[in-house]
């Protein structure tokens, strides 16, 4: 279930609770459910009247586990709203018993039940052979290794539940539709793991997400142990380092992890919503969706950020591989009705990034094109690295690409390529070394950094931020932070031994490294000359550091 879409819905049903009542209402507010019994693979619909044309209705299904079901935000058309919805044909989805309707809209709200059962006018919700009439159905899911041990409240898991072979943990699903691995379970694997423990989760996880359950003290164990925790369903990957989800060794908590890959309306919805002001992007239909929830007896609590960045890969389809450009792909988190990028990598079909936190992700192609860049030498560099949010235009049309750039320019880009190589080491600090550099710049953050890890340096405690950066002080920082982060390089044109007619005009603290810039492909000269003490444009810029990244996304 869209992540965003149950924030909204549940913020519309908490202001409901809050609102004073209505001095007077047009009609009072209704809803009605078309049965109280459905099949699995039936259908229901929710109806209602008394909202304002217009008006948005937040509807919630409450599943018998008390878990989220179902959630949308419905427009009244002429006072009245309605929602068919098809019930599930698998038992992990649509477990049997009694789920609760809540609507509302303004101050106005109502509750209604309807029951998922075996067979219609039974009167029993959870039949099963074993345990008849008991809120705890039999076996769901007999191809499971070990079904039917957990209960459908279950508030604490089973410590045996699930199986471990060597350190990859099989879940066990619930009868009340949960996938869960207990404490005894995760230990053996833990006990049995090198570096990581791999739960894996069945593919159909993914399209309806169905909730994974760990207790809170496995993930505890994982961080005291230094074992990271893989996530794996189908064509998607999930790493967690040690220690990346806080969490206390209480017996009493456990951790839910809702993993979804579907691009339901609720998720395409929102992606428009968070690209129309800008033509350049384009929606790719690659979405993920990570909810992460601690849980205390009936208390819950989100956990959006990370301790340590998770690695996520994602095979893409055939269909989605070819349709997706390397050089402008990019994975982007859905926040409210804005797109922010979190980096991204397209390779041989297989998309990864490194997220801080989780939410809602989707995978964008932003292809920025400037009027003063058509048929220019540098268009496409400029284009990979505008993809990739590391240089941006002068205004939302121009570029500018024969434009001196300053020593502060052009630390800010270098920065943000190896920002979103991912590669900065965490130890490299941030305080800031130049006297002529204010806090308040825009640019103070990168310039600390770019010192910090040796890339740039100053004159004298000065760093000269608004002097143009020479072809040689620029030769110096490619070959730095190409050494430092391993950035690939070597496959540029002109990649061989340096060879300038003037080659005695290079200051002698940066022969070395323009000799070295050159060969590897970094810089050009003009076919004669190097240049060393001419100012670096716009242009050459982007080309320089674009041939820092790697080939597959340039």
């Amino acid at each position: 279930m869209n992540a965003v879409k149950k924030y909204v819905a549940a913020v519309m049903l908490w202001i409901l609770a809050l609102s004073p009542a209505a001095g007077y209402a047009a009609a009072p507010f209704e809803l009605a459910v078309s049965a109280k019994e459905v099949l699995r693979g039936g259908t229901i619909t929710l109806s209602g009247t008394g909202a304002g044309n217009g008006a948005q209705v937040a509807v919630k299904i409450v599943s018998p586990s008390k878990t989220t079901f179902y959630v949308d935000v419905l427009t009244a058309t002429n006072g009245s709203y309605a929602k068919t919805l098809t019930i599930p044909s698998d038992a992990a989805l649509a477990p049997y018993g009694t789920y609760t309707v809540i609507a509302g809209s303004g101050s106005d709200s109502a509750q209604k039940t309807f029951a998922v059962v075996e067979k219609l006018g039974s009167g029993n919700e959870n039949p099963g052979n074993e345990n008849p009439g008991n809120e705890t159905p039999g076996n769901n899911n007999p191809g499971n290794s070990n079904p039917g041990t957990t209960p459908a409240n279950g508030s604490a898991i089973p410590s045996g539940a699930g199986k471990a072979s060597g350190s990859v943990a099989q879940p066990e699903l619930s009868q009340d539709g949960r996938y869960v691995v207990g404490a005894d379970t995760m230990d053996a694997a833990i006990k049995q793991s090198g570096s990581a423990v791999t739960i894996e989760l069945p593919a159909a996880a993914l399209k309806n997400g169905t909730p994974l359950e760990l207790p809170a003290a496995s993930f505890k164990s994982l961080g005291d142990n230094d074992r990271e925790l893989i996530l794996s369903a189908g064509d998607l990957k999930i790493q967690l380092p040690a220690g990346a989800i806080p969490a206390s060794g209480d017996a009493q908590s456990k951790v839910r992890l809702t993993l979804n890959t579907t691009l339901t309306s609720e998720a395409q919805s929102q992606v428009d919503r968070s690209i129309r002001s800008d033509a350049s992007y384009k929606s790719t239909g690659v979405v993920l969706s990570v909810d992460i929830q601690l849980l205390t007896g009936s208390a819950s609590s989100d956990i959006h950020n990370l301790s340590k960045p998770a690695t996520v890969t994602i095979k893409l389809t055939p269909e989605q591989a070819a349709a997706i450009s390397p050089q402008t792909a990019g994975v982007y988190f859905l926040n409210g009705d804005q797109a922010e990028y979190a980096g991204g990598t397209v390779d041989g079909g297989v998309l990864t990034f490194k997220p801080k936190h989780f939410s809602t992700y989707a995978v964008l192609q932003y292809d920025k094109r400037f009027a003063d860049l058509a048929s220019h030498w540098s268009e496409n560099a400029v284009r990979s690295l505008a993809a990739k949010h590391i240089v941006t235009g002068v205004d939302a049309t121009h570029y500018e690409p024969s434009r001196s750039i300053t020593r502060a320019e052009f630390a800010t880009i270098l920065m943000r390529a190896v920002d979103w190589k991912g590669e900065a080491p965490a130890a490299a600090g941030t305080a800031q070394p130049f006297k002529d550099v204010a806090a308040s710049q825009y640019y103070a953050e990168p310039v600390a950094m770019a010192s910090a890890l040796g890339i740039l340096s100053g004159y004298d405690g000065v760093f000269r931020p608004n002097d143009k950066i020479t072809r040689e002080e620029a030769a110096v920082a490619l070959v730095r932070a190409a050494k430092y982060f391993s950035l690939s390089g070597g496959s540029g044109a002109s990649a061989g031994k340096a060879a300038f007619a003037d080659q005695t005009d290079i200051s002698a603290w940066a022969t070395a490294a323009v000799e070295q810039a050159s060969t590897q492909g970094l810089m050009q000269g003009d076919g004669k000359q190097f240049n060393p003490k001419s100012p670096v444009v716009r242009a050459e810029a982007a080309a320089m550091i674009d041939r820092l990244l790697p080939v597959a996304t340039n």
